[in-house]
């Protein structure tokens, strides 16, 4: 029985065991095909592989090329690949870690024809998932910050077109936060601090969609501050009088 007992106890022992040496066997295997190829045939399989969407794998292949020619055009080239199988699954894990690698290829290798989509896809892994106004607004800030680099290094980049529209969107989004709160203010009468944030939306968003309804409310709130000097200033000249009777 004593026997059976310790059986049975080093049964996940023996299987985690197993299992690890047949990756390990498996890596091995692979590591010795690839020795045995070409650059440029392991890069064209990661591809197929990419396209078949079976991430995992392509990715293996990509970080072989990557770690194997790192100072090489097409070394540079898997690496960004590396980062865009883990921008394809669209769940937060995947998208901060492959924002962590374009990043990281942006910053090391800045002379790289390639970096200008390097920065769009650190653009695009804050704003792949649904963004909101009335949330926290720093993914918006960050992909705006992305697309802006990328705009203002490489005007004439063929991604340029793509992260103008991105940050017209983006915009859209800030100033619809602003409206937002615009709006608390002005319906609790709080007329300076929602005029303020209209003003604030027309000297930074004037191609938002509501820009006719900020001015508007703009010249009511103005209208309101004039009702109330007008009514404050009479009651000064009021009680002036009254002193001076």
């Amino acid at each position: 029985m004593n026997r059976f007992i310790a059986l049975l106890l080093l049964l996940p022992s023996l299987f985690f065991g197993l299992s690890c040496s047949s990756k390990g066997l498996k890596e091995e295997k692979l590591l010795e095909e690839l020795s045995n190829l070409d650059k440029v045939t392991i890069y064209e399989r990661a591809e197929a592989l990419y396209e078949e969407k079976k991430y995992p794998d392509a990715r293996q292949l990509f970080s072989f090329v990557y770690d194997s020619f790192p100072n090489d055009p097409l070394g540079h080239k898997a690496a960004l690949r590396v980062a865009d199988t883990y921008a394809a699954k669209n769940d937060v894990t995947n998208l901060t870690e492959a924002r962590l690698r374009y990043r990281d290829f942006a910053n090391r290798y800045p002379n790289d024809p390639d970096r200008d989509y390097a920065l769009l896809m650190v653009g695009h892994t804050f704003s792949a998932r649904k963004l909101r106004p009335d949330r926290d607004l720093s993914p918006i800030s960050e992909a705006l910050s992305a697309y802006q680099q990328l705009n203002n290094l490489y005007p004439n980049s063929r991604y340029a077109t793509e992260a103008q529209d991105r940050m017209g969107g983006l915009k859209e989004l800030l100033a619809e936060h602003e409206w937002h709160v615009a709006t608390f203010y002005f319906r609790n009468k709080r007329w300076i601090g929602a005029k303020w944030r209209l003003e604030y939306i027309v000297e930074n968003y004037s191609d938002y969609t509501k820009i006719e309804q900020v001015n508007e409310r703009i010249s009511t709130i103005q209208s309101k501050l004039d009702e109330s000097a007008a009514r404050y200033k009479k009651l000064i000249g009021e009680r002036t009088k009254k002193i001076e009777d």
